[in-house]
């Protein structure tokens, strides 16, 4: 029987023995030599968060201390939004040194509770005192189109971007070279955002221009100023124009503005009713050298529009300009009556300038109209050669003298001549053969005819011909 089991048998028995209580008081107490611990007194974490800036920005290192004796198993990192206990992880480490990296993009911005969290391997936890803090990645930002020199209605436009809670503001402002105070030209919500500044109730001269922008989240951000030029007053210009046109031709312009700078002058001539761009030069001296001879003889008119680097133009007057070019071969064309290839009567050979020819230079006494005249062929092989003369032998200036006009057939066996008639309408002379053409001629194999006219042939003002040198339009085909 158990020792405890015998003192109660004892303490009962006196009881029934009669034994009365003596008034004394008697008191049971146990004594240990081991001391008792209270359970908190276990927990031997301590940790400490170092301090992150005040404003927090893209991807921010947080950084703790942690011991205890049993050893720390991890450190994790909290944020909860200020005025809320809804505490997320921001991120944990398990090693010294405890920190790591926590990306505040990935959370909009705003004011944050931060605070460390350390673990240790038998489950006891420590956690430091929070600490606010703020996030703002916020990346508005507005630009100004770059006007240049502004004269008239300027259309100005601004754009902002990456506005956090929308945009709540976007505005476009200007003020005079050294004002202390911007005075806004327009303000919305809208990005882009465009509006019309009148250049012309302001004088001439320097403006700064800005755009500034505010979005939902309080951000405000302003472009860089710039300093624009408003010019309003049209530059001036005096033109040489010469009267007459042969062959290259240049005109010049001195043109001068004393706010923006000449930006360029025009140079147009007036052509079937409209005015064409010569040539546009932008830079001083102004000067423009034309060929006249792309256009036909005869009097245009030309003008200068110089403009300056605000859009100002000035038009000139009008000068009268006479285009007289020495008379250049075009074209040469045949036609064939009877047998392609053969040389026959009723076909014919045309020959055009760009104006007319005087006909007295070609055949002395010729007045243009129908005249009988002789041709001759001369053999050649496969590139036969025809010159052109009067009944009574004299040679026309229709051709150059030697092989001015070769047929490149074999159109004739031996030299050969007959009887043709030579008219002219305007610009065009025709040859048409007539029943003297012998029969029985070769019929030639196809090719490609060459004329270049005589110098002594002229235009109506006495001008010589080139003698460059034309095909037939016809290619190497079967002429005649």
């Amino acid at each position: 029987m158990s020792r405890l089991a015998l003192s109660l048998l004892a303490v009962l028995a006196l009881a029934a023995g009669g034994v009365g209580a003596s008034g004394a008081d008697f008191t049971a107490s146990s004594s240990t030599t081991a001391t008792m611990t209270a359970a908190a007194d276990f927990n031997t974490v301590a940790v400490g968060m170092s301090a992150p800036p005040a404003t927090l920005v893209g991807s921010v290192a947080l950084a703790a201390t942690a011991s205890s004796d049993r050893g720390i198993a991890s450190v994790t990192f909290e944020r909860a939004p200020v005025g809320t206990s809804d505490w997320v992880d921001a991120c944990v480490d398990a090693a010294p040194p405890y920190g790591c990296s926590w990306d505040t993009v990935a959370v909009p911005d705003g004011a944050f509770l931060l605070r460390a969290r350390a673990t240790d391997t038998a489950g006891y936890t420590r956690t430091t005192t929070a600490t606010s803090h703020t996030v703002d990645n916020h990346t508005l930002a507005v630009t100004l189109d770059d006007p240049g020199a502004m004269s008239g209605t300027e259309s100005l436009r601004a754009t902002a971007v990456n506005a956090t809670g929308g945009l709540a503001e976007l505005t476009i402002q200007h003020r005079a070279p050294g004002a202390t105070t911007w005075t806004t030209l327009c303000t919305g919500s809208v990005s882009p955002r465009t509006c019309g500044l009148d250049t012309v109730s302001l004088p001439d001269g320097g403006r700064e221009l800005r755009a500034t922008a505010r979005d939902g989240a309080g951000h405000q951000v302003q472009s860089t100023a710039i300093m624009r030029t408003i010019d309003n007053t049209p530059p001036e210009a005096t033109a040489d124009i010469p009267p007459t046109a042969t062959g290259s031709v240049t005109v010049s312009a001195e043109a001068v503005d004393s706010g923006s700078g000449i930006a360029s002058v025009t140079f147009q001539a007036l052509y079937l009713g409209t005015w064409y761009d010569v040539c546009v030069d932008t830079q001083a001296p102004f000067t423009c050298t034309a060929d006249s001879a792309q256009v036909p003889d005869g009097n245009y008119s030309i003008r200068v529009v110089t403009r300056n680097n605000a859009g100002v133009q000035t038009i000139s007057d009008v000068f009268p300009i006479t285009v007289d070019n020495p008379p250049r071969p075009t074209g040469l064309t045949t036609t064939n009556a009877v047998t392609p290839g053969q040389l026959g009567p009723g076909d014919t050979v045309r020959f055009t300038w760009t104006e007319q020819i005087a006909p007295a230079t070609v055949l002395a006494g010729w007045s243009g109209t129908g005249t009988a005249i002789r041709v001759r062929v001369k053999e050649a092989g496969a590139n036969d050669e025809m010159d052109f003369y009067s009944v009574g032998g004299a040679r026309l200036e229709l051709v150059r003298a030697t092989a001015g006009l070769t047929l490149g057939g074999n159109f004739v066996a031996a030299d050969a001549e007959f009887g043709a008639t030579i008219s002219q309408s305007v610009a065009t002379i025709t040859v048409t053969f007539d029943a003297t053409v012998p029969a029985g001629l070769p019929v030639a194999v196809g090719g490609t005819m060459r004329w270049q006219p005589s110098a002594s042939a002229t235009d109506l003002s006495g001008k010589p011909s080139a003698t460059t040198a034309v095909t037939d339009t016809g290619g190497a085909d079967v002429d005649f």
